[in-house]
């Protein structure tokens, strides 16, 4: 934040001078003349915008621009964060952003607007397609995921400046669930610890005040404990072998996580001090490991190798915990330089060191980048929005164990996956194909778990195919989506072939075969642009057969055929059309009840409840939804199907009871069925004709007064 506003307002070219001398400092090869045009672009356009905090708008691209400086991006970043909210706010164009700064750029800055159009809300279904919108936007080039993670963490820094709780709160959740973890996922350690320190201070407020009072307590009580170790550490070790020894306190955030995830209570916190020892070279580290091992006790299972088997994001390190001369735990962590730099900045190490930067070498990064890879392969695959929502976010989440293939590849794999999803990491092909599993040279399940160092064999048939009870068992996005992929493919196949068979027989019907000429009258008349698309549809009986029959006898006459309105007799508001309504027989909806309306190409509009279970499979087709209410004003003599089901004692005039309610409140009987019977009690299933909701829950009172009546529901 600046010093002075007024100052920056008044004096802009003193701060471009600081400007210009940061990028020198970092040894930035930059076009000065362009950064020059960009910085009083920005500073002009947002001349008349000021931020919550008071200060002139332009400072905050100033900010983020010197954050990127900092991190030695290319100067074609820093302009774009110069330039970066211009599109946003209109007080620039595209056109010209392309026409004073180029097209990359122009392209950079289009990317940054559209994910700062591209909200992350709590509504599930919205953020699932804006999720899938913000991934697609950030794999286009890595950069725009680093210009948007600089943008995000000065927002953080001056959200103080907020004053609405609410949307302060917000800001911060969404940063700690969304921003920090994509910065954790392309290696940006220092600036996730950063986002997720500011973001925890807002979420959580009370468990950051008592955490940061621990630290402070076991600060005061070892005093010089990182000291104390640093010159420990350095006594042990041969100082050839070693560039640096550092400590430091554990973040509040981090700390907050191992309580969590160990179940254990504030007070059982005591090592809050972590220490890292740089190494000249790979080898290096592994001597510094024997030295200290040989020194102190390590603890088992706190042991983890990242060198030999890097994470997802690149990162490598020896971690490790001892217990130090003094017998208070220690958590070291032992790696080269390149090696930290790497964990500090992730894919922003290309340019920290100084990596020949083009094009293709961008193209390269976001390759590598491997975590965006497989959600854009669960994006293509995921049907569901909930399903991309829910495996996006497992993949972002997960910690990792590493396992190998029999020619020694590292596979990396979130904890608890099984030997299923091994095999769909290392291809979709392989995962559909396969019929079994060795691990480490032994057969196993495919819902076995794998842990780390696990050698695994995928058995596979080409005759084989995925099953729907594999989606109770494996963990991976990656698996599940391929799974539920194929079976939907799988699924419309079936469909086809059964769509062609109902065609084929209404067709021989009436003496008619099925002709190129006859599809054609039957795929333009009910509006489908393939043959397939068609047999499908009649296959799910979306298209019935009188539709059909109808559309044949009057021919291109009468285009909206499978909709041809009946006299509507549903007191029904929110359709304009003619199109036929019908209550679904899935829920009947009650005159009262909450409904919306679902387009079935064919047929007309069918009604559900707002609860029904059925909309869940239309929940991607916001298209073919209704907003409907009733016609109160329009009713007249309504009567309309409903259905209970109640299970009664087995006594003597027990049903003759029932039945008696029933025409006390003056409502008919459609059809009555005993569908189980026992010594003590039968069920039975009643089709009943009332007037509305309030009509129906007026006779479920009344039947739940009757002492032979153990339970009724509605179906």
């Amino acid at each position: 934040m600046l010093k002075s506003s007024l100052d920056f307002a008044k004096k802009p070219e003193k701060y471009f001078v600081k400007l210009n001398k940061n990028i020198h400092l970092n040894n930035i090869n930059c076009d000065i003349g362009l950064l020059k045009k960009a910085y009083y672009f920005s500073f002009d356009r947002h001349l008349n915008q000021v931020r919550e905090s008071g200060e002139p708008f332009a400072s905050h691209p100033y900010a983020v621009a010197n954050i990127l400086i900092n991190l030695k991006l290319d100067y074609q970043s820093i302009i774009t964060a110069l330039l970066h909210d211009t599109i946003e706010d209109g007080v620039a164009t595209n056109d010209e952003i392309k026409k004073y700064f180029g097209l990359e750029i122009n392209e950079l800055v289009e990317g940054v607007t559209k994910l700062s159009k591209i909200q992350l809300p709590n509504t599930e279904l919205r953020e699932a397609s804006n999720f899938s919108k913000f991934i697609l936007a950030i794999c286009k080039d890595i950069r725009i995921l680093i210009i948007k993670l600089a943008d995000r963490l000065h927002n953080m820094r001056t959200l103080n400046f907020i004053k609405e709780e609410s949307r302060k709160y917000k800001i911060a959740k969404e940063t700690l669930e969304v921003y920090a973890p994509l910065a954790g996922r392309v290696g940006f350690q220092i600036m996730r610890e950063e986002l997720e320190e500011l973001a925890f201070k807002v979420t959580n407020k009370q468990a950051f005040q008592s955490i940061n009072k621990r630290i402070l307590f076991l600060r005061k009580q070892n005093s010089d404990f990182i000291s104390r170790n640093i010159l420990n550490l350095k006594n042990i070790i041969n100082p050839k072998y070693v560039k640096e020894i550092t400590g430091r306190e554990k973040k509040a955030y981090s700390t907050w996580k191992k309580m969590l995830k160990k179940s254990i209570a504030l007070e059982k916190v005591s090592d809050i001090y972590a220490f890292r020892i740089i190494t000249h070279t790979k080898s290096d580290c592994y001597k510094v490991l024997g030295i200290i091992h040989t020194k102190w006790p390590m603890i088992p299972d706190r042991f983890k190798d990242f060198i030999s088997t890097p994470k997802p994001n690149g990162y490598q390190s020896i971690h490790t915990t001892v217990i130090g001369k003094d017998g208070i735990k220690m958590e070291l962590q032992i790696k080269t330089k390149k090696m930290h730099q790497l964990a500090e900045y992730g894919v922003a190490s290309h340019w920290i060191y100084k990596d020949e930067i083009n094009e293709k070498k961008v193209k390269e990064i976001n390759k590598g980048t491997k975590w965006f890879q497989d959600v854009l392969d669960i994006i293509k695959s995921a049907d569901d929005p909930k399903e991309l929502i829910e495996y996006s976010r497992m993949n972002m989440y997960t910690d990792n164990v590493f396992c190998f293939t029999p020619k020694g590849d590292v596979i990396s794999l979130p904890k608890g996956a099984t030997a299923l999803d091994f095999a769909y990491a290392v291809h979709t092909n392989i995962g559909n194909n396969t019929i079994g599993s060795k691990i480490n040279g032994k057969l196993a399940p495919l819902d076995h778990s794998i842990k780390n160092g696990d050698q695994i064999e995928i058995i596979r048939s080409n005759g084989k195919h995925p099953q729907k009870s594999w989606l109770n068992f494996c963990k991976t996005g990656k698996a599940k989506s391929q799974i539920k992929r194929f079976l939907r493919d799988y699924e419309e196949i079936e469909f086809e072939k059964l769509g062609k068979e109902i065609l084929t027989k209404i067709l021989l019907d009436i003496n008619k075969k099925a002709t190129k000429k006859t599809l054609k009258i039957l795929i333009d008349g009910f509006n489908y642009d393939s043959y397939r698309s068609f047999y499908i549809a009649i296959g799910k009986a979306q298209i019935s057969s009188d539709s059909i029959l109808e559309l044949l006898q009057y021919g291109n006459k009468q285009k909206n055929f499978a909709i041809k309105s009946k006299k509507r007799n549903l007191p029904i508001l929110g359709v304009t059309n003619k199109m036929p309504i019908k209550l679904a027989e899935c829920c009947t909806p009650l005159l009262g009840e909450n409904i919306v309306g679902i387009l079935v190409e064919g047929k007309g509009i069918y009604v559900h409840l707002l609860s029904c279970s059925t909309l869940e499979r239309f929940s991607d087709y916001p298209e073919l939804w209704y907003e409907l209410t009733w016609d109160n004003k329009n009713i007249g003599n309504l009567s309309q199907l409903s259905k209970i089901s109640i299970i009664l004692q087995n006594k003597v005039g027990a049903l003759h009871k029932v039945t008696s309610c029933i025409k006390k409140a003056n409502i008919n009987i459609v059809d009555l069925n005993i569908s189980k019977r026992s010594q003590d009690f039968f069920n039975i299933d009643i089709n009943l004709k009332v007037n509305d909701l309030k009509h129906l829950d007026q006779l479920m009172l009344s039947l739940k007064l009757e002492e032979t009546i153990y339970k009724i529901k509605r179906c």
